[in-house]
Parts: C-alpha cells; sequence; structure tokens
C-alpha cells in the first residue's frame, strides 16, 4: 500500500475527483461531509480537548476538516506512505502526522491514550488476513467509553460499485460488506452501522431526507461506530 500510495500522491485528488463525477460533486465534498458527520454524532460525547486520530490520513484532506469540525483537539494523521504524509503535513500543518509500520503493524501511541480514531476509505485497501490485527490496535490505544468509526464504500450500491471499479487507487483494493465491517467491530463494544450519501448533486433537494435512511443499506457509503466497552 505505501509504494502505491507515494506513486499516486501526485495526482490522488485528480483521480479521486475523476472517479466521483457521476455524483456531480468532488472528494473534497465528500471528505468534508464525512469530518461533518463525526461532528454531529459524536462532538457532544467526546472531551472538547479529545485526543483523535486518522488512521490512514493520506494527503490529509479529511484531516483538515476534523481538525475544523474539532478545534479544540489535538489531531494526529498516520499513513505507511511518506510521501503522503509529506503532502499532508504541508496542508494541515496544525496536525501532528506520522508513518506508521505495515510490517509491524503497530502505532506509536500509548494505551487507551485517544478519545476518537476514524479511519475513513482505509481498510478496503488492506489485506483482510490484517483486518483483525489493526482493529485490535485501534482498540487497544482508544480509551474505554472512546470511539472508533470506519468509514467504507458500500458494496450493496451499484453507483458505489461503477466508481470503485473505475478508480485507478483502488484496483488492488477489496470492498468491506457492511455485515462483515460490523462483525470486524462488535467485539470491542457497542456498534451500529449507519449509511449516507444517498442521492448526488442533481437530486440534492432530496438530501434533506439521508437522517430518516440511515438503516436502508442502499446508501453510496457507511460508517461503522463503535464505543469502546468498559468505561
Amino acid at each position: 500500500m505505501k509504494q502505491e500510495f507515494d506513486q499516486y500522491i501526485d495526482d490522488y485528488r485528480r483521480h479521486c475527483d475523476q472517479a466521483l463525477r457521476l455524483s456531480g460533486e468532488t472528494s473534497a465534498y465528500f471528505a468534508e461531509y464525512k469530518a461533518k458527520k463525526l461532528s454531529d454524532w459524536l462532538k457532544r460525547k467526546i472531551p472538547a480537548k479529545a485526543q483523535i486520530l486518522d488512521f490512514g490520513c493520506g494527503d490529509g484532506l479529511m484531516t483538515q476538516f476534523v481538525h475544523n469540525e474539532f478545534p479544540n483537539g489535538q489531531i494526529y494523521g498516520v499513513d505507511p506512505s511518506p510521501k503522503s504524509i509529506e503532502a499532508a503535513q504541508k496542508q494541515c500543518p496544525g496536525v501532528m502526522f506520522s508513518v506508521n509500520s505495515e510490517e509491524s503493524m503497530q502505532l506509536d501511541f500509548e494505551n487507551h491514550s485517544l478519545d476518537l480514531v476514524f479511519s475513513a476509505g482505509v481498510f478496503h485497501h488492506i489485506p483482510f488476513a490484517h483486518h483483525d490485527k489493526y482493529m485490535a490496535e485501534l482498540a487497544r490505544i482508544v480509551k474505554p467509553g472512546g470511539y472508533i468509526v470506519l468509514f467504507e464504500l458500500n458494496p450493496l450500491n451499484p453507483f458505489t460499485v461503477w466508481t470503485f471499479k473505475h478508480t485507478p487507487i483502488d484496483r488492488h483494493a477489496h470492498m468491506l460488506r457492511p455485515q462483515y465491517t460490523y462483525r470486524l467491530m462488535k467485539q470491542y463494544g457497542s456498534t451500529e452501522v449507519l449509511f449516507y450519501c444517498f442521492y448526488p448533486k442533481m437530486f440534492s433537494w432530496l438530501r434533506k431526507t439521508e437522517p430518516l435512511l440511515t438503516k436502508v443499506p442502499f446508501g453510496a457509503l457507511y460508517a461503522s461506530l463503535t464505543q469502546k466497552r468498559g468505561r
């Protein structure tokens, strides 16, 4: 994954935006959308000065939007791609970024040190054989009562599947079914799956109905939220 994203970082946003063209939106729109979702769901449930990690932060676009939503928090970003981290640091000077090792699959954070760890479109790039190890590592560094949130593409949505198949950066990736992600996370605490981003821009007037559709399993994207047990 490191070499792949080092290769694409210069044109990463262009590839993303091209793949999303049928939605009428850009990758920046979806990055900000997900950051606002985190804020809507969790801003009142974690401390104002929360310790927050973006696992697999890439070029830091969503990290910056999360920083905007949680301005009093300490935001971190990790990614195995050094070139991505270099780009992220330039984009978000107020965030602490570092390169994590794919070989050890360990993160340089103390046990129970973070209030929130989120990961957006990352696990479908990680080999399935490594998912349990990485999830255990995320659970290790989250405080009891803290949250883990995975944003993923929904393979039950035809538009999402089409976009996925036409994105060069996803050519070696494999989509995660919502049921799989739920089973992966529920061993660490109370877990729910929410679906969202149902309508493209041409039908944006219908987006106000999206909060009513979070349990309908055909949204283009979904998020799995786990509150770690043991508060």
